[in-house]
């Protein structure tokens, strides 16, 4: 081998191949560094759904058992409660009455601290800016100036939380029939 062949054999890179393969490092880089920010955004944002969606259902699983007319007087709507139209988490639901956590827990909206207890698994540690709001929409009445008189009984279920300045909720739905009026 000639000196200048082996000169060339050992020879090492130069500075532009250095540098693109910089380049196509830190891209690779910043991609995976990428993927793992919004993978654990991702699980947040997940856990938040799981843990109001479960508050959700507790709220849903204590109303199942409740009759309506025990419905109505969980959450104090008695005989001359006026019906107004509400909104709660960007809809608005004409001819409600609304219970929340953020209002009424503890209160006399709340005789037998349903609210109370769901405030309590919301928790300020467990789901961000956490509110479940009842939402109840009376209808057939069998007399028209008594909404404790209404046949059936729609219930929503809205909780909500604040997540990356923005706000989320789960829905849920049940309808209770007033057996003791019919």
């Amino acid at each position: 081998m000639t000196s200048r062949a082996r000169r060339r054999s050992q020879a090492g890179f130069n500075l532009i191949e250095v540098l693109i393969a910089m380049a196509l490092l830190s891209t690779v880089l910043l991609s995976v560094v990428t993927l793992f920010f919004m993978g654990r955004s991702n699980v947040y944002s997940g856990k938040q759904l799981t843990r109001a969606t479960s508050v959700s259902v507790h709220a849903s699983e204590d109303m199942n058992a409740l009759s309506g007319s025990d419905l109505m007087e969980s959450f104090n709507v008695v005989k001359g409660a006026a019906l107004a139209s509400n909104k709660v988490s960007g809809v608005t639901y004409p001819n409600s009455i609304v219970r929340s956590t953020k209002v009424d827990a503890g209160g006399t909206n709340d005789p037998r601290g349903y609210l109370d207890r769901w405030k309590s698994f919301l928790g300020a540690d467990r789901v961000l800016n956490g509110n479940l709001t009842v939402v109840i929409m009376p209808t057939d009445y069998a007399d028209a100036t008594d909404v404790t008189t209404a046949r059936l009984i729609k219930v929503r279920i809205v909780t909500e939380w604040s997540e990356r300045n923005r706000s989320r909720n789960v829905f849920m739905d049940m309808a209770k029939f007033n057996r003791s009026l019919q």
